[in-house]
């Protein structure tokens, strides 16, 4: 399995993470997660 990833080039590579990013970030909804991570560290800043 790592050998085949070691074959990818670069940009397969890139495609790949920006895939699993996008993947993620629709599952988990980043306006909510940002808006949490945001309104936890205003707490900090006020």
């Amino acid at each position: 399995m790592l050998d085949l990833w070691r074959s990818r080039t670069l940009n397969e590579k890139m495609m790949w993470g920006l895939i699993l990013v996008l993947i993620i970030g629709i599952a988990t909804r980043w306006r909510y997660v940002w808006g949490e991570i945001a309104s936890a560290f205003g707490g900090y800043f006020e």
